[in-house]
């Protein structure tokens, strides 16, 4: 698989926003994955619809203002796909959008406890659970990653109540987890068993570097947010494939406060992902 992005650069690991505007480039990414990733969201939505989304009072318009701006910027950057017929009918305008694209859409609004999750469609979440986060403000939804709320939780609450409707701009998080699956909620994370054949032989295949590409943007005459969350995986191997990537990585897990590597480099498989990379750089 095409190494899409990877989002270290060296440098110590250290919890930061990491926004940077898109400018020209498009807030959608469309890659050869797009019609399994499409077919798999339209499983996820009957099987799953409750897991995967949600909605709160008095979205719909804002929902409708979302369906129109993925349309529109599938015509304008991505032509090919809004060439494409839309054939799902679904109530929600989310849900439609979602099924156009490979990204997962999160409407956030303000209210008095800051900006909440007002309606989502999260297909292909990392870790968390959709149906325990809707409704809930920022600070809440952040609270099980250790020590993002002490450090940027009031950065993230100003950068919301200031960000430009002209503005869009993104940023990554990337993680290392023990499945290749995209829908991997914290209730499917929690029951998995340890992987009884990941070893110092298969690590490098079994293990993946799980990015996501996050971009926010205001929507047109609201204080209305969209939210769009987009997974990248590739396997340990394909990122050591590449000394000075596995050498970033490596330095990027031996800097990182231990709290936050357990929760991102998956504590059971650790020794074996360390020992792999070392293996790599030797």
């Amino acid at each position: 698989m095409t190494l899409r992005y990877f989002p270290l650069d060296g440098s110590d690991f250290r919890l930061t926003m990491g926004l940077q505007a898109l400018r020209d480039r498009s807030f959608l990414d469309i890659d050869e994955h797009y019609e399994n990733d499409i077919a798999e969201k339209r499983r996820l939505l009957v099987k799953h619809r409750d897991l995967v989304y949600a909605d709160t009072e008095g979205t719909q318009a804002a929902q409708e203002k979302i369906h129109h701006l993925v349309r529109h910027e599938l015509a304008a950057k991505h032509p090919e796909i809004a060439s494409s017929t839309e054939t799902q009918v679904d109530e929600s305008p989310l849900v439609r959008a979602a099924l156009l694209i490979q990204e997962d859409l999160v409407l956030m609004r303000e209210s008095s406890d800051g900006y909440v999750l007002a309606a989502a469609c999260v297909c292909f979440p990392t870790g968390w659970n959709l149906i325990e986060k809707a409704g809930q403000p920022i600070k809440f939804i952040h609270q099980p990653v250790p020590g993002l709320n002490d450090r940027l939780g009031s950065p993230i609450d100003r950068f919301f109540r200031n960000l430009k409707p002209s503005k869009r701009v993104e940023r990554f998080n990337w993680g290392l987890y023990d499945s290749s699956e995209l829908f991997q909620p914290g209730w499917w994370r929690s029951n998995r068993p340890v992987d009884m054949s990941i070893s110092a032989k298969t690590v490098g295949e079994k293990i993946f570097f799980r990015v996501e590409r996050q971009t926010l943007q205001r929507l047109n005459d609201s204080d209305d947010i969209l939210f769009t969350i987009r997974i990248f995986h590739n396997s340990l191997a394909e990122i050591c494939d590449n000394k000075d990537r596995a050498e970033r990585l490596l330095h990027g897990l031996q800097t990182m406060d231990p709290h936050l590597r357990a929760y991102k480099s998956l504590p059971r498989y650790e020794k074996l992902i360390m020992d792999y990379l070392g293996r790599t750089l030797a």
